[in-house]
């Protein structure tokens, strides 16, 4: 707070300042969720359908930035494919590696905007980052 005052910032930059401090704390809360989903998902899962390989990490583009998830990867027996649990449950391709909710507001602000290129340059300053 002392560098707020001392520094002189404008409204503005506290603003940025702060938004860009919440998401990377929304960003780390969101991968505690769903690694804890994952977990759950783990320990209620058909042991004998779905065997546990290992745990694969994924990287997701989200409205807070990249977030890293570590997921367990099985081998689904009956359907003889490999698949991650917290996917299917979230309804969600977690190799594609955009969140849907990033991947709408993307599509909303093409469709509505004017041109691509703008949508990706009014995203890219609503979040900060280029998506």
């Amino acid at each position: 707070m002392q560098d707020y005052i001392t520094n002189g910032l404008t409204l503005k930059e506290i603003e940025q300042s702060l938004f860009r401090h919440m998401q990377k704390q929304y960003g780390h809360l969101l991968q505690q969720v769903l690694e804890e989903i994952d977990r759950t998902l783990a320990e209620q899962r058909d042991k004998k359908r779905y065997a546990l390989k290992d745990k694969r990490t994924i990287r997701l583009q989200t409205l807070f930035g990249e977030v890293e998830v570590k997921r367990n990867y099985y081998f689904d027996r009956e359907k003889k494919v490999y698949t991650s649990l917290l996917d299917v449950f979230l309804q969600f391709d977690g190799a594609h590696g955009v969140s849907p909710l990033l991947e709408e507001t993307a599509i909303h602000l093409a469709v509505t905007g004017s041109s691509y290129r703008q949508a990706a340059q009014s995203l890219e300053k609503l979040v900060g980052f280029s998506v």
